[in-house]
């Protein structure tokens, strides 16, 4: 498994790990609204990252409404790289919601969410491997650009920089 500095990253740049890593699994999913749909979902954990905005429950609601969160989305697939794909985005969306709950001061979460804790990173991980060639090169990027985000050398649109490091075109 590819070596992570996760634990050290700062809260929200443990979500910029998982927005920007999914950003690249976009490209991989087979069926283009499949695409465009995660990319939405992951849109507006974005937002959420930038603005703060109590919106936990909306971003929850994403990952499990019946008619078409995406978890339905990705039980319905039999393409087995759109499962692990989906698996990161599912990951990504469900961890930002979670922060957007704690920071909301909510006292009890979705069940799902939870059981979301700094763990998740490694399942998330396992399907990035599973599902992006070079994988390991992607996550050290992101790693680096994190370090740099720590140290406060990152513009104000954290994604539009994200997606340059990551060379995904937008």
């Amino acid at each position: 498994m590819a070596n992570t500095n996760f634990s050290s990253l700062t809260e929200d740049g443990k979500v910029v790990f998982f927005l920007g890593l999914s950003e690249k699994v976009l490209s991989v999913f087979s069926q283009k609204e499949d695409q465009i749909l995660a990319q939405e979902v992951i849109y507006k954990c974005w937002e959420w990252l930038k603005d703060k905005e109590n919106i936990g429950d909306i971003l929850y609601e994403l990952l499990d409404n019946e008619e078409n969160g995406i978890t339905i989305i990705q039980e319905m697939s039999d393409n087995e790289t759109d499962v692990m794909a989906w698996n990161c985005i599912i990951d990504a969306v469900a961890y930002t919601s979670r922060k957007a709950f704690e920071r909301e001061g909510v006292k009890y979460y979705p069940e799902p969410i939870a059981l979301v804790d700094d763990t998740l990173v490694d399942h998330f991980i396992d399907c990035f491997e599973r599902c992006i060639e070079n994988s390991d090169s992607y996550i050290q990027r992101i790693n680096f650009l994190l370090d740099d985000y720590k140290n406060g050398n990152i513009a104000s649109d954290l994604r539009t920089e994200v997606l340059r490091e990551l060379q995904i075109q937008n």
